[in-house]
């Protein structure tokens, strides 16, 4: 399966991401309440603001820049994930890599947990935080 440039693919989720957006309703800051301006500020400074009714939240309202980060970040790239999944397979074609999975395969929960701490040692210890 060839791949489409990165350029190409993230465009392609761009313009996907627009047609989504232009299909929401949508009203023009002059139809809005007076206070738009001041809202729109605190947008533009903060990304987003919550929008409450009886002071609770009812939306958000934000920047176009972060919807559109927010609807790239929900697609996943197809062609990311090929790669990825190419790569891993290649590692797994690496000599000895299917015996030593076969023998993972074979071990007992025991055995499991202290490979799992012998890797976790190995790698430094502790959760990521905790580096």
């Amino acid at each position: 399966m060839s791949a489409l440039p990165a350029a190409i693919a993230s465009s392609s989720l761009q313009a996907r991401s627009r047609q989504r957006m232009q299909a929401l309703p949508s009203v023009s800051a002059t139809q809005l309440v007076s206070g738009m301006n001041k809202v729109t500020s605190t947008v533009m400074a903060h990304g987003a603001v919550v929008v409450t009714r009886h002071e609770q939240p009812a939306m958000v309202l934000m920047s176009v820049e972060r919807y559109l980060a927010l609807q790239q970040a929900a697609e996943p790239d197809l062609d990311q994930l090929t790669r990825r999944f190419d790569e891993m397979y290649q590692r797994m074609q690496a000599p000895g890599v299917a015996d030593r999975m076969a023998d993972a395969f074979a071990m007992t929960p025991d055995q499991l947990a202290d490979a799992a701490l012998a890797a976790v040692q190995a790698d430094g210890g502790g959760t990521p935080a905790a580096r």
